[in-house]
């Protein structure tokens, strides 16, 4: 048997998410049935780094899957792309140890959420980014992005109802750019929470606006829950999976 290493790039606006649903079209779906027809079967099993909720983007997903065919890697991601919609594409893909698991392997991910300033809507970059109305303070968003940096308990940056354990994340890393108008929040971490990156970054955002301070972050580190938006999918792309 032979085990290969996918890198999968998306856009997630038609999908249910990633992983497989009964009741919707997930990428995942996608590409078990493209690697099908490219094998001469009903479907190949794929295993991903992680799931994409619906909406969410990727450039950098990875899946692995195992095979007991010859495989030309650069033909395998010619011949599983033409049977793919044009908002899926298998961009590169491995022979990796039988050791590598696309979840297990992985030590952090990075995810980019994108922001337009604008006071009209902007059809081309709506895609992947939300749009905000107002001018944001972008050095106080960078300020408040410090303090999410390292181990904390992030009970407070999950979804209601989320059926989660444990609630301690590692945040590696999380930078505030701007250029143009454009806001990028990107984020390092070893693993998150549901919807942990949109609500933190939907934070920021709050803070960018003048609505909370850095002692409002600190709340929330501690558990306190504020109102504000979760803020939409559409902006939120997985970036690269780090092994």
């Amino acid at each position: 048997m032979t085990k290969i290493k996918l890198t999968i790039e998306y856009v997630g606006t038609s999908f249910c998410g990633w992983q497989s649903q009964t009741n919707g079209n997930s990428v995942q779906d996608a590409v078990e049935h493209a690697l099908g027809k490219y094998f001469d079967c009903d479907f190949v099993r794929i295993y991903a780094a992680g799931r994409t909720d619906v909406g969410v983007h990727a450039k950098g997903q990875v899946a692995h899957f195992t095979t007991d065919k010859a495989v030309n890697c650069y033909k395998l991601c010619l011949g599983v792309n033409l049977n793919l919609p044009d908002t899926v594409a298998v961009t590169n893909a491995q022979v990796v140890e039988d050791s590598f698991d696309a979840r297990f392997s992985a030590v952090s991910k990075t995810y980019c959420y994108r922001v337009y300033v604008s006071p009209t809507r902007k059809p081309t970059l709506d895609v992947n980014h939300t749009q905000v109305y107002k001018p944001l303070d972008i050095e106080a968003m960078r300020n408040a992005a410090k303090l999410l940096v390292g181990t904390h308990d992030f009970v407070a940056f999950q979804k209601t109802g989320s059926n989660l354990k444990g609630t301690v994340r590692t945040v590696n890393s999380f930078d505030v750019s701007e250029e143009n108008g454009t806001v990028k929040f990107t984020v390092n971490g070893n693993a998150f929470l549901y919807n942990q990156v949109r609500i933190m970054c939907g934070l920021l955002v709050e803070v960018g606006k003048g609505k909370f301070n850095l002692e409002d972050v600190h709340n929330m580190l501690n558990g306190t829950k504020l109102k504000f938006r979760t803020l939409p999918a559409k902006g939120l792309t997985l970036e690269t999976v780090y092994y």
